[in-house]
């Protein structure tokens, strides 16, 4: 068992992925997305409204994460920083949308606004369930 225990922290340490920090004290992002109009599985990041950005931010960095699972991470990428904090559908290059398989799931969608010299000034994030269209209650009408 004592040789196992340094293959666990290595392999745990190569998993983790190094989470940017906003300094102490920055101010906290609003986020806002729904999955209204989302399918289960797309590739397409759904819209996202970013509020309270620093005057100095020049891209947002966006990653969604399955907060059931610490091991699934569902991509992102960064965008530029456009006036009104509007990230449209379709933005984030590296998403991969939630695919929960038979049950509803959580998500969360963490945003960190960064500078022109790569800083991050500030970071928020927001919590949304995800329910695959498949787990809907069929109508009575189609009960039978």
């Amino acid at each position: 068992m004592r040789k196992f225990v340094p293959l666990l922290a290595l392999a745990a340490a190569a998993c983790a992925t190094s989470q940017p920090q906003a300094p102490r004290g920055a101010p906290e992002l609003g986020v806002e997305f729904t999955w209204t109009g989302v399918a289960p599985c797309t590739d397409v990041s759904p819209r996202i409204i970013v509020r309270d950005v620093p005057a100095a931010t020049k891209r947002f960095r966006v990653e969604l994460v399955d907060v059931d699972s610490v091991m699934s991470r569902h991509g992102g990428g960064e965008v530029e920083a456009v006036p009104g904090g509007v990230i449209p559908a379709g933005a984030l290059k590296a998403y991969r949308g939630p695919c929960p398989s038979q049950q509803a799931v959580e998500y969360e969608m963490r945003v960190w606004a960064i500078d022109g010299a790569g800083r991050v000034l500030a970071q928020g994030k927001e919590r949304q369930i995800f329910t695959p269209g498949q787990l809907r209650r069929p109508s009575r009408s189609n009960q039978r």
